[in-house]
């Protein structure tokens, strides 16, 4: 072997190596640049800030796509119901869409509006919680509830409400205070389940003693909107 064929291998070798080293210095920046999982409750804000923008923009991006995809499905489920289906099987699909969020509602109902205490230092007892908004919506949906709204957030069967810091979030998309949870259904059988202190005891409980914010109407003119957010779908016995 010459010494310039040494030489053109050692040069090889080299450049090899180096792009080795390059390589492994981005898969280690990327490593460290996942944010790891954090109990502390101050740490979460930089995280949550950082990555606020980019979701954002991605949850707009999927809800624009969703829309469209609503958009043909109601053309498509429109002019099959024209053609195939009875005055009872097209009620049954209505009443199916309407419980899967697929349709926009209006009739009458009742507004729930949480929000903090608005006196003396907020503590755990006094700020409203992604807990009270479940329990509310699991009371609302066990009354007769045809749709159910919180803050304009369509609310169906499989919607998470989440709590990251001081945050919640439905729907993946965050909301603040105050919460005006609206439901459409037999006003007279809801507002009876939620003055009833019995089904909500903390709430009531911190409403007299912590001044939350925690109020009932009737309201004969309440629209909720078609839900916007994903259906996460799951196969069988998973």
């Amino acid at each position: 072997m010459t010494k310039a064929q040494k030489a053109k291998i050692l040069a090889i070798r080299m450049m090899v190596a180096a792009i080795s080293v390059a390589i492994g210095i981005l898969i280690s920046a990327q490593w460290r640049s996942i944010p790891e999982r954090v109990t502390n409750p101050i740490s979460p804000y930089l995280s949550l800030t950082q990555t606020k923008d980019s979701l954002s923009l991605e949850n707009d991006q999927l809800r624009n796509e969703i829309t469209t995809l609503q958009q043909e499905i109601e053309k498509s489920q429109k002019a099959a119901e024209d053609i195939a289906l009875s005055k009872t099987e097209l009620l049954v699909l209505q009443n199916e869409k309407a419980r899967a969020g697929l349709t926009k509602l209006n009739g009458p109902g009742i507004i729930i509006t949480y929000d903090d205490s608005k006196f003396g230092e907020l503590g755990e007892a006094s700020i409203v919680h992604a807990a009270d908004l479940r329990d509310t919506i699991n009371l609302l949906w066990g009354s007769g509830a045809e749709g159910i709204t919180i803050n304009n957030q369509r609310i169906v069967l499989n919607t998470a409400i989440d709590c990251i810091v001081n945050t919640i979030l439905i729907n993946g998309t965050k909301i603040g205070n105050p919460f005006r949870i609206e439901a459409i259904g037999d006003e007279t059988v809801m507002f009876a389940k939620l003055s009833d202190r019995t089904n909500l005891v903390s709430l009531y409980d911190r409403k007299i003693n912590q001044g939350l914010v925690f109020n009932i109407e009737k309201n004969n003119d309440i629209t909720v909107p078609v839900y916007n957010g994903s259906f996460e779908l799951q196969a069988k016995g998973q």
